[in-house]
């Protein structure tokens, strides 16, 4: 009989080694965190190395190490802060949105996701790097609660009678979502212009004209 494999271990995510209480300690963390922003936008995922990060924030690559176990903790701590912002960002924006009439909901739902978007998006690019080699529940978290929430208000809309709302909130917002990140990586200034707001508020209102509906 053939020896039973063993499931693999998930890996756990890397803890910082140690809490920056006094304020001289939370001043080098922030450094370290400012440099690997910094590289990260301007070179990429591949040149924030722990070596480089170390030496733009001007500390031992040993004081970087008491704070972070390792590059992939350091990337944790940088992706739950961006996730942070951009999640403001989108409760702002959509406020008030249930309330509109469905087009106007569905502009306004663009317009959010494009501003949490804005969001530093060269560094947002190189997180979404990162986040292809190690998984990162951050933003996947972010992108989740996105989706259900979309989920939710087309389901409020009885109007829609749509028979798989939440199925269709997630398509929605990973289509949109994908098509915003490649807009700002290829050519940002489209973002600007009216008429690629306009094209995917119809993107959206065609989707929803023609999903399944109970009879």
């Amino acid at each position: 009989m053939p020896t039973p494999t063993r499931p693999k271990a998930h890996k756990k995510r890397p803890q910082p080694r140690r809490s920056p209480i006094q304020g001289r300690a939370q001043a080098t963390v922030e450094a370290i965190l400012k440099a690997a922003a910094q590289i990260l936008e301007r070179h990429g995922a591949e040149a924030a190395t722990t070596n480089a990060i170390a030496e733009r924030a001007g500390v031992s690559i040993g004081s970087l190490y008491q704070y972070f176990t390792d590059r992939d903790a350091l990337i944790d701590e940088l992706v739950r802060r961006h996730i942070a912002v951009m999640s403001s960002v989108l409760g702002e924006a959509l406020a008030g949105i249930r309330d509109r009439p469905l087009p106007g909901a569905v502009a306004q739902l663009v317009a959010a996701i494009v501003a949490a978007h804005r969001v530093a998006p060269r560094l947002h690019q190189a997180l979404h790097q990162c986040a292809a080699r190690q998984a990162s529940a951050s933003i996947d978290h972010f992108e989740t609660e996105l989706e259900l929430r979309v989920g939710e208000a087309l389901r409020a809309r009885s109007e829609l009678r749509l028979a798989a709302p939440e199925l269709l909130g997630a398509a929605l917002v990973q289509a949109l979502g994908g098509l915003v990140r490649t807009t700002l990586r290829r050519d940002p200034k489209r973002l600007d212009d009216p008429a690629m707001a306009a094209a995917m508020t119809g993107m959206i209102l065609g989707a929803l004209e023609h999903a399944p509906r109970h009879p």
